[in-house]
C-alpha cells in the first residue's frame, strides 16, 4: 500500500494531520490520544512491518484489524 492511500483512509476515519516535517506526516486519531507517523516517500510502497506498526499505534482508537 502506498502512503498517500493510507493517509486517505485515515482521514476518512476522522484522523487529522497534526504536522509535517519533510516527508513524514504526524497523524492524530479522532479521540486525540493516539499519534502515529506516516512516511510519504514518492513512489514507494510501505512495508508490511511498517503498516502493522501504524495499525498498532491506532488500535486503541479504531479497534483490532481496522486497516484490513
Amino acid at each position: 500500500m502506498r502512503a498517500n492511500k493510507l493517509l486517505q483512509i485515515m482521514l476518512k476515519l476522522g484522523c487529522r494531520k497534526v504536522r509535517q516535517k519533510g516527508s513524514h506526516v504526524r497523524v492524530e486519531c479522532p479521540c486525540g490520544k493516539h499519534l502515529t507517523t506516516v512516511p510519504l516517500h514518492a513512489g514507494e510502497e510501505l512495508g508490511p512491518g511498517l503498516l502493522r506498526a501504524i495499525e498498532r499505534d491506532l488500535e486503541p482508537c479504531f479497534g483490532k484489524g481496522w486497516l484490513r
